[in-house]
């Protein structure tokens, strides 16, 4: 892939790349709405289909299942060639470990008749935010990228090379989250066999506002590598975000499109793929899905993260995937080996220190969990090395 070529990637503001995402939200594009989910979402899948390779970025999670499935039935339909699924696997950290996920649903589509062609690939250091595949890019473009972690998409658009690739982008933003269908399911079960975590959730998706603002404020954290003034923006974007999610199910499934941060992922990722010769395509914050979805309840009527994904899976799937609530971690590999040397020689430089405090980011750094929302700023600072 032609370095030249992934230049012209969206560029942040100083204070987003101190707070790690952009900031604010934009008006969703109108479009038509298909009544029926189902077909939308297949509909949003078909275009990466007719290319080739139709490469599926697998993780073993639930979209990631849901659309190589998806894809799998609809080329079987379609007489078109199978899917690809691309996995990265991460020997020795546990926490990024779902192959025994992995392995049931390739084995369940086969079973079903469904072929797949499935490549699996183990990680290195190719992830890291300042490794092998990201940094060429980072020194072409001359700031950090949001994504910070795009090795991931970096890599898997070496494999998708002249055809489509498919990522599940959106999912959890679009599926899940919403406050209607969190108390509609409550109601369903009366109550009954609710969790304390349950409870706490059921108690901020029915608290007013305000209540709903305070909360956010308080789990937001105390982000110490901010300056003052920079953590006041990062918890008041936390607490609106968290005031602002409405009730009305149509309304808050749109809203999953609706932060600015989307639409610059969504660039971003386009923008490599593209270099690469490749289509992107991500049916789960597609927009006609995504309306589709938003109108199939109407205005009060929900589903569940788990009934969506029953609904949109069409039996394609084993239950206990649909339903599962865990999710692997994959910050070990964005914070590697190359990031954590470099956060231990950094000499404080590159970083605006009226946003940032020098010494609490590198301790941020070094910690056992780095916050994901320092990346960008790991890249500025390396970034400043070469502008030296």
């Amino acid at each position: 892939m032609s370095v030249r070529a992934v230049t012209g990637l969206p560029v942040l503001s100083a204070l987003e790349v101190a707070l790690g995402q952009p900031v604010g939200t934009v008006a969703p594009r109108a479009t038509a709405v298909d009544p029926d989910p189902v077909h939308a979402v297949r509909a949003a899948l078909l275009p990466a289909l007719v290319r080739s390779p139709c490469v599926v970025a697998f993780s073993g999670g639930r979209d990631s299942s849901l659309l190589l499935a998806l894809a799998a039935d609809l080329a079987a339909r379609e007489g078109l060639d199978p899917p690809v699924a691309v996995t990265f696997r991460y020997p020795g950290d546990p926490a990024a470990d779902e192959s025994d996920w992995q392995e049931l649903v390739v084995a369940h589509l086969k079973e079903r008749g469904l072929p797949v062609d499935w490549v699996r690939h183990d990680v290195t250091t190719e992830l890291d935010l300042i490794g092998p595949l990201t940094a060429p890019v980072l020194r072409a473009h001359g700031h950090p990228t949001y994504p910070a972690a795009l090795g991931n998409t970096l890599l898997l658009s070496r494999y998708a090379r002249g055809g489509a690739l498919v990522t599940g982008n959106g999912g959890d933003e679009v599926l899940g989250g919403h406050r209607i269908a969190v108390l509609r399911a409550v109601a369903r079960r009366r109550g009954r066999g609710l969790t304390a975590a349950d409870r706490r959730l059921v108690a901020v998706c029915v608290a007013p506002a305000l209540v709903r603002g305070a909360l956010a404020f308080r789990e937001a954290g105390d982000a110490a590598w901010l300056r003052p003034a920079a953590r006041r923006v990062a918890l008041a974007e936390a607490v609106r975000t968290a005031r602002t999610r409405p009730l009305r199910w149509d309304r808050s499934v749109w809203g999953a499109l609706a932060p600015r941060a989307v639409t610059i992922g969504a660039a971003t990722r386009t923008r490599v793929v593209d270099a690469a010769g490749a289509l992107l395509v991500e049916p789960l914050s597609d927009p006609a899905f995504v309306a589709s979805y938003a109108s199939f309840r109407g205005r009060w009527g929900a589903l569940t993260r788990t009934a969506g994904m029953r609904l949109l899976a069409a039996g394609l799937l084993p239950e206990n995937v649909l339903g599962r609530r865990d999710k692997a971690a994959f910050n070990s590999s964005r914070f590697g080996p190359l990031s954590r040397a470099f956060a231990r020689t950094w000499d404080g430089q590159g970083v605006d220190e009226r946003l940032v405090d020098p010494v609490a980011l590198r301790a941020a750094w070094l910690s056992e969990l780095p916050p994901p929302a320092t990346a960008m700023l790991l890249q500025q600072a390396w970034l400043s090395g070469f502008a030296a």
